[in-house]
């Protein structure tokens, strides 16, 4: 029996660029110890929630929520159970021209987590996947290998454009205020942000008010008062909209953070 319940499972080749994607897996462990082995093929392993002790050739790493790990062709890695809450982790097997000799890990912000659950919400969980699958897909691989990239500075007696929409909006300022105190239409507004930073206008406000609202889950107010400081009205609205974006209801997403 497998070590972990596959709930996404994507067997597909992606060529492109020196780069061959073989799959894309969404797992939740049951034991609690995976014993060590390895792959002929380069495998990234995300811990989306959940905890435990990642194990790669004799080091011992701490992973929860947010760490990734990238374990180059052949090197030993396994898993043990740490904690009362298993993880759930994306895994991708992959091969490129230059591999890595030695394993990494590094920590995701959380609105990268936040980004890649919304990301995934478009890949489908069943079957092959067909041609309009591919864009989805491709964009949850661009999100974990692609190397972050740093705005050009805005001059400095000007705050950057990213930093004063941002403000406005914790502001609740509306899309269509936010843009025009900007100098944009609210459509090229969008086109500008997503453009450069990789998020629209929507796609921000969305991020802060996920970010407010997990903050408040986190100092124990209620999914009402975490609904609110958001800026939603309606709670079972406020409910569905972030299971949508995070795959927990608040509450759920809480007792994982515990």
């Amino acid at each position: 029996m497998l070590a972990w319940s596959p709930i996404l499972i994507q067997q597909i080749e992606i060529h492109a660029l020196g780069f061959v994607l073989r799959k894309l897996q969404l797992n939740r462990h049951r034991e609690a110890e995976v014993a060590a082995h390895r792959h002929p093929y380069t495998q990234l392993i995300l811990y989306l929630a959940g905890e435990g002790i990642q194990r790669i050739r004799s080091e011992k790493v701490d992973a929860r929520g947010g760490d990734l790990f990238i374990i180059p062709p052949r090197v030993p890695h396994g898993f043990s159970v740490d904690g009362h809450s298993r993880p759930l982790c994306l895994v991708l097997d992959y091969d490129t021209a230059r591999k890595a000799r030695r394993a990494s890990h590094r920590r995701l912000p959380q609105h990268a987590l936040n980004e890649l659950h919304t990301l995934l919400a478009r890949v489908p969980t069943k079957g092959r996947p067909t041609l309009s699958d591919y864009p989805a897909i491709i964009a949850v691989v661009a999100r974990l290998l692609e190397p972050h990239r740093t705005p050009a500075p805005a001059p400095p007696q000007t705050p950057p454009l990213f930093e004063r929409v941002r403000s406005r909006l914790r502001e609740s300022a509306s899309l269509e205020t936010v843009a025009r105190e900007s100098g944009y239409a609210r459509d090229a507004l969008s086109r500008r942000l997503k453009r450069d930073h990789g998020l629209g206008l929507r796609g921000m406000r969305d991020q802060l008010r996920l970010e407010n609202a997990q903050r408040a889950l986190r100092d124990q107010h209620s999914v009402g008062e975490a609904a609110v400081q958001a800026g939603f009205d309606d709670a079972n609205y406020f409910t569905r909209w972030f299971r949508r974006k995070t795959g927990f209801t608040p509450s759920a997403w809480r007792r994982q953070q515990r």
